[in-house]
């Protein structure tokens, strides 16, 4: 812990306790201009701090998942606290037991002390300068049923959708700017041309200087889909293919499953085609209020467009936190269109029913479809 990062800590404990004078303010504005990385955290800490867990219980779940984050990028041991992930989607009910609301803010306080009786403690140290500098890992994920938004330490806006997971080091808007992502997350990225923002997926990189755009790259699905929504982007593959720039409203769709029987052409270093390994085409707009398909999940708005019941079951899965198992194999190649906001999944199974006859049940946590 250095010099300068101890006493941007300590310029935060005294604005968020009301004790920092005016040049103090000033100076803790200019600190994190020139020390991106630690806005993050003033934020989070802000966020605790004014959080009313009793009236907001989730919130308190949220920040106190954030704040343990942090406590691992300064080494301290929070192993004792639960990690489960408690973050969930707007709107959904959940019942949260009021001794856990209460344990939970109690956490959050006592470990606010720990940093800072930490961060004195480490300032006090002499360095150790046999051992290298530890380099922690921030990761933020989201289990099915459930998303998050959540800001970067450069102030780009992440909305990760449910069963997703991004990483980033603690380096990250220092010499540059890359995480790693499976699942699904809208990116609107803060311009930065010295700094290019890259994410990094199983099959693909995306490279950008300042952006909006929906990135869907879930392991078990059969496509990696990348949509533009404003700016430009530029794609390569990670087998060293041509590389893609990506204009406004244009989708690229990824085959997963070529590119998985392609990479051992590749290490052989014979040709391997480009067909059947990707197609370029445009994001889908809603008639009724040309709503992007592709991004309306960062609206509440679950919609499928001409896809496959077996497309549709994986999104459900996801959306609603359940488990689909199809028993009659006809069923997952039909189609369907449509929108659900604020249906359960039953509803949202009735209403394709109307198109397509088809049961269902449910039996030990699982929805069984079947003819």
């Amino acid at each position: 812990m250095d010099h300068e990062t101890e006493h941007i800590w300590i310029l935060m404990a005294r604005k968020l306790s009301g004790e920092a004078s005016a040049a103090e303010l000033a100076e803790l504005e200019l600190l994190l201009l020139q020390n991106p990385q630690e806005t993050y955290s003033l934020e989070i800490m802000q966020d605790i701090w004014k959080s009313k867990p009793a009236t907001n219980p989730q919130f308190s779940e949220n920040s106190y998942q954030e704040l343990l984050v942090r406590m691992h990028q300064l080494g301290l041991d929070a192993d004792h606290f639960p990690q489960e992930n408690i973050i969930t989607r707007s709107g959904e009910k959940d019942v949260v037991n009021s001794k856990r609301k209460y344990f939970v803010s109690g956490i959050i306080i006592t470990a606010i002390g720990i940093i800072f009786t930490s961060l004195f403690l480490f300032s006090k140290k002499s360095p150790q300068k046999d051992k290298p500098a530890l380099a922690f890992t921030s990761e933020i994920v989201t289990k099915n049923g459930s998303k998050t938004n959540l800001v970067l330490p450069d102030g780009t806006n992440v909305f990760l959708n449910a069963g997703s997971k991004i990483t980033y080091d603690k380096n990250y808007g220092n010499g540059s700017r890359e995480i790693n992502l499976v699942g699904e997350a809208y990116f609107d990225v803060v311009k930065n041309p010295a700094k290019p923002f890259i994410i990094h997926t199983p099959t693909i990189n995306i490279r950008v200087l300042g952006t909006a755009f929906n990135v869907r790259c879930y392991p078990e699905e059969k496509n990696t889909e990348t949509s533009l929504i404003r700016g430009s982007l530029e794609v390569s593959f990670k087998e060293g293919r041509e590389k893609i720039i990506l204009k406004p409203s244009e989708k690229l769709i990824v085959n997963n499953r070529e590119i998985s029987d392609s990479r051992a052409q590749v290490a052989e270093k014979s040709k391997v085609s480009s067909k059947h390994v990707f197609e370029l085409s445009h994001v889908g707009l809603l008639p009724q209020d040309n709503t992007v398909i592709e991004t309306s999940w960062v609206y509440n708005r679950l919609v499928f467009s001409s896809e496959t019941f077996e497309e549709i079951a994986s999104k459900m899965e996801k959306w609603y936190g359940v488990n689909i198992r199809f028993d009659n194999e006809e069923l997952k190649n039909k189609k369907f269109t449509g929108v659900f906001e604020k249906e359960t999944i039953y509803e949202a199974l009735d209403a394709i029913q109307i198109t397509t006859e088809f049961s269902y049940d449910e039996k030990d946590g699982t929805i069984i479809l079947s003819k």
